[in-house]
C-alpha cells in the first residue's frame, strides 16, 4: 500500500479524516509558541471546548460517506460512496472506512457516466492497517505500531495517524490559524453546523501537507458532518457524512477484515525490528 493512499485514508479519519509512514509515533514538531497565549473569541472557545468534550466522552461513529475529489491538473473528479466506523475505549481505537464504488469524470465534459462498483475496505485495529480490494482479490495488512494505540496516541502533531475524535483545544491552536466563519446563504444543507477554517502555521506538522483545511460541526452534538482539505496543486478533498449514528454497538466483527476466497492473495508488513544498538541508547 502507498504511503499517499494510507495517508488519505486517515485524513478522511482524522477531521472525522489516507496518511502517514509506517512507524512508531514521534514527539510533536508543532509551533513552539504558547498555547495559553493565543487569543480566541467567546464562540470559538466554546466551540472547542465542546469538541474536546465530545472527543473524550465519544464511544462509536457510524455514518454514510460521501468523497469527493477535485484534481485542477486533471480536469476530473473523483466519487467515491461508501460507509464510516469508528470505535473507542479506554485501551485501543478502531476505525474502518468501506467504499463501495468508483467514478471519476472529466470536469470541462458533458458525459456523466455512472458509478462502477468497487468494493474496497481499510481498517485499522489498535496496531494494522488492513487493506482489503474485492477486485485483485487481496488483503495487505501494515503494521503501524508496535503496542495497542488508543485516543491520546491520535491527538494532532502526534502518531502513526491523528483522528478527528482526539482533538484539544491546545493542539489546534498549536498547529492551525482558526477562524469560526459565518454561515454561508447559498449553503442550506449545513446551516446547523459551524464551520471552521483551518490554516497551518508556518511551523506546523501539517505545513507541508496542506494549504487549508475546513470542518463542518453539527451544532446539535458536535460531531462532524463534512470535512475539506486542500494541498498545494489546488487539488481539493470533501468528504460529507450523514445518516450519523452516535455510541451505538458496533460488532467486533466489522473491523476484521477476511479474504473472500482460497485464492486471494494476502500480505502481511510487521515493523521492522529496530538496531539492537538503537534500543541500548534509548
Amino acid at each position: 500500500m502507498s504511503h499517499r493512499i494510507i495517508y488519505r485514508i486517515s485524513v478522511i479519519v482524522l477531521f472525522s479524516v489516507l496518511s502517514v509512514a509506517a512507524a512508531e509515533p514521534n514527539a510533536c514538531c508543532a509551533a513552539a509558541e504558547t498555547t495559553k497565549a493565543v487569543k480566541l473569541s467567546p464562540e470559538l472557545e466554546t466551540l472547542l471546548a465542546n469538541v474536546e468534550q465530545r472527543g473524550e466522552s465519544l464511544k462509536s461513529f457510524q455514518a454514510a460517506m460521501l468523497y469527493e475529489q477535485i484534481q485542477p491538473l486533471t480536469d476530473t473528479l473523483t466519487t467515491r460512496t461508501g460507509d464510516m466506523y469508528y470505535q473507542a475505549d479506554a485501551k485501543t481505537v478502531r476505525f474502518r472506512i468501506h467504499f463501495a464504488d468508483y467514478l471519476q469524470v472529466d470536469t470541462e465534459g458533458d458525459v456523466r457516466p455512472k458509478p462502477r462498483k468497487f468494493n474496497e475496505d481499510f481498517a485499522f485495529d489498535g496496531m494494522w492497517v488492513t487493506r482489503r480490494n474485492d477486485r485483485t482479490k487481496s488483503i495487505q495488512r501494515r503494521q503501524v505500531a508496535r503496542t495497542t494505540r488508543n485516543k491520546e496516541d491520535f491527538r494532532l502533531g502526534k502518531g502513526p495517524f491523528p483522528l478527528p475524535f482526539a482533538l484539544k483545544r491546545e493542539d489546534i491552536v498549536k498547529e492551525f490559524d482558526i477562524k469560526l466563519m459565518g454561515p454561508d446563504p447559498k449553503d442550506k444543507t449545513f446551516k446547523d453546523a459551524d464551520h471552521l477554517l483551518l490554516k497551518p502555521k508556518p511551523k506546523s506538522s501539517y505545513a507541508d501537507k496542506y494549504v487549508k483545511l475546513e470542518l463542518w460541526l453539527a451544532k446539535k452534538d458536535t460531531v462532524p458532518v463534512r470535512m475539506r482539505y486542500e494541498v498545494d496543486n489546488a487539488e481539493t478533498t470533501t468528504v460529507t457524512w450523514s445518516n450519523i449514528k452516535i455510541d451505538k454497538k458496533i460488532s467486533a466483527r466489522t473491523f476484521d477484515l477476511k479474504p473472500g476466497g482460497a485464492d486471494w492473495d494476502v500480505e502481511e508488513i510487521p515493523l521492522r525490528e529496530e538496531p539492537a544498538e538503537a534500543l541500548e541508547t534509548k
